[in-house]
């Protein structure tokens, strides 16, 4: 897991670690260019010899606004028929964690976690009314919004189908946890780890009666 900033470097983006002084060669130049000039997490496997990180996934990091936070709202957007199994399945998730505390205005938050099965358009704060596009219950989103401005500071989601609203709920706020707290304990640093690393089939055994 390598910390930094996505820059443009002559022909090609590598992660700028200032932190360390130190910048890394990317071996996969489409996936960075998305997040070029953001603050991100790579997670890969780096060959020290070239300084180059073989990219399995990169994800931004998440800003201090997010990690200094105490309080969240809980809102179900969009949220017809099955999604609304959402706000539920979220409360009980966020319940079992008490990293925050819970408050029932979203104007009174520090964040709001925004559920929804239609993907966000960062017009929380602009918006007239609760989302009218129309829904077809098949991916939940979530995504963390700033109820000042409504910036998404983190998003992800799930398709999962309209059955499995719940599980795929908890599952995106296990998965906010795990970067959240990556830095503060190992376990959720392992976890985040392999969330995101490409699985790699073990190298295949050589039969000896085969030869070479």
């Amino acid at each position: 897991m390598f910390k930094g900033q996505i820059v443009r470097d002559q022909q090609a983006y590598v992660l700028s670690d200032p932190a360390h002084n130190v910048v890394y060669h990317l071996d996969n130049q489409k996936m960075p260019k998305a997040f070029a000039a953001q603050d991100v997490v790579v997670v890969g496997v780096l060959d020290r010899a070239s300084g180059t990180i073989k990219v399995d996934d990169i994800v931004r990091d998440l800003p201090a606004k997010v990690r200094e936070a105490k309080t969240a709202a809980i809102v179900c957007d969009a949220c017809p028929r099955g999604a609304a199994k959402a706000r539920k399945a979220a409360l009980g998730q966020m319940l079992d964690w008490s990293r925050f505390t819970l408050v029932s205005d979203p104007q009174k938050a520090d964040l709001v976690f925004l559920f929804s099965a239609n993907p966000y358009l960062g017009d929380y704060v602009t918006r007239d009314g609760p989302d009218k596009r129309p829904v077809a219950v098949d991916i939940t989103y979530m995504n963390v919004i700033d109820p000042r401005t409504g910036a998404n500071l983190w998003g992800d989601y799930r398709q999962a189908g309209a059955w499995f609203v719940s599980s795929a709920t908890r599952d995106l706020i296990v998965g906010f946890r795990e970067q959240l707290e990556m830095d503060e304990n190992p376990v959720e640093e392992q976890a985040f780890v392999e969330r995101h690393l490409v699985p790699r089939r073990p190298p295949t055994a050589v039969d000896p009666s085969q030869g070479k």
